[in-house]
């Protein structure tokens, strides 16, 4: 029989959430703290994303590959610089980003299953 800590592979992992679309920001929190991560908050631009990595310094994150037409480059810049796990998100197919230092960061493409985007931060954790 399964136990608990298998039915949430994200216990007290913190992440944060960087998507410009709140609703998707939104359901993504609830599902990702049903997996008992600890959502340390969303941000929807590069300078509010740069902000809470320093003030929070999370276990991992979910980025956006494209903030409201801005890149998020500068942010995975920084998370690479920290040695922070993240996991691109797309609704453009990866085509935001062709940088080749973030040619092996995990991608998934929108829209997405929640537990594909779980199981990437999973991996990037381990």
């Amino acid at each position: 029989m399964a136990g608990k800590e298998d039915q949430q592979p994200l216990k007290g992992r913190r992440i944060l959430i960087v998507e410009d679309e709140i609703l998707l920001a939104l359901d993504l929190e609830l599902f990702l703290e049903s997996q008992g991560s600890n959502v340390l908050g969303s941000a929807k631009s590069v300078d509010a994303a740069l902000a809470l990595v320093e003030a929070e310094n999370p276990d991992a994150v979910t980025l956006d590959m494209n903030l409201n037409g801005e890149s998020s480059a500068p942010v995975a810049a920084a998370l690479q610089e920290r040695g922070i796990p993240f996991v691109f998100v797309t609704g453009n197919a990866g085509k935001d980003l062709d940088y080749p230092a973030f040619h092996d960061v995990p991608l998934v493409k929108k829209p997405y299953d929640p537990t594909e985007l779980v199981y990437k931060l999973v991996q990037t954790l381990a």
